[in-house]
C-alpha cells in the first residue's frame, strides 16, 4: 500500500464532491431504493452525499485523489460510525429532509439501522469505517480507488486496527477482496429487497 500523505477534501469543494458521488452511485441499488423517482434521483442523491461527506469532515477524515476530485474516501472511526440525531442535524440532516421528503428519509433510516446492526455484529473491537468510496465514472478502472485507500489501510495495519465497509453491488466484492476485505454473507434489509454485503478487513495485530 502507498504511504503517501492523503489529500484532504477542502470544504469549498464539498458540493463538487457530492455531485461526483451521485454520478458514481447513479446505478447503485441503495440509491435507487432511497430515491425511486427517477426524475429527481440525481438531485436527491447529491443532497444525501453532501450530508454524508459533511459528517465525514466533522467526525472523521475525507480523502480525495487530487484537487480534480477523481475519487473520494470518507473514513469514520468506530466511535462515530453510528450517526446520532445531533450528528445528522450538524451535518445538514434537516436540509436533507426538506429536499428529499419524509418517505425517502424513512427508507434511509430503515437501511441505516440495519447497517448499524451489521457493524455491531461483525466488528466488535475498534475499527475504521469506510463510509464512502467513490470514483468518478470518467476515471474508473485506472487504479484510483486502490491508491486512494492504500495510505489509510497501511496506517490501520501498523496500528492493528480493523476496517469495515459495506456494499449493495455484488460486482464490487472482488475489488474489496483484493484489498484484504472478507465478504460476509449478504443480508437483506427487512421489508425490502435491498441486499447488503458487509466487508471486514481484520486487524493486522
Amino acid at each position: 500500500m502507498t504511504g503517501t500523505e492523503p489529500v484532504i477534501l477542502r470544504r469549498s469543494s464539498l458540493a463538487l464532491a457530492a455531485r461526483m458521488c451521485a454520478r458514481a452511485f447513479s446505478d447503485a441499488p441503495h440509491i435507487k431504493h432511497f430515491f425511486p423517482g427517477e426524475p429527481q434521483r440525481e438531485s436527491d442523491s447529491v443532497a444525501l452525499f453532501e450530508m454524508r461527506i459533511r459528517y465525514g469532515l466533522l467526525r472523521g477524515e475525507v480523502h480525495v485523489t487530487s484537487s480534480d476530485l477523481e475519487g473520494i474516501a470518507v473514513w469514520l472511526p468506530s466511535s462515530q460510525a453510528h450517526m446520532t440525531m445531533w450528528g445528522q442535524i450538524r451535518a445538514g440532516g434537516i436540509r436533507l429532509q426538506r429536499t428529499v421528503g419524509n418517505d425517502a428519509v424513512a427508507r434511509m433510516t430503515r437501511v441505516g439501522k440495519h447497517n448499524d446492526q451489521l457493524r455491531e455484529r461483525h466488528v466488535r473491537d475498534r475499527y475504521m469505517f469506510l463510509s464512502i468510496l467513490a470514483i468518478d465514472p470518467e476515471y474508473q478502472h485506472r487504479g484510483h480507488a486502490t491508491r486512494l485507500v492504500g495510505g489509510m489501510l497501511s496506517r490501520l495495519d501498523r496500528d492493528g486496527i480493523a476496517c469495515y465497509a459495506e456494499t449493495t453491488e455484488r460486482d464490487l466484492l472482488a475489488f474489496y477482496q483484493h484489498l484484504g476485505f472478507e465478504a460476509i454473507d449478504p443480508s437483506t434489509v427487512p421489508g425490502t429487497d435491498l441486499t447488503i454485503w458487509p466487508l471486514v478487513r481484520p486487524s493486522a495485530g
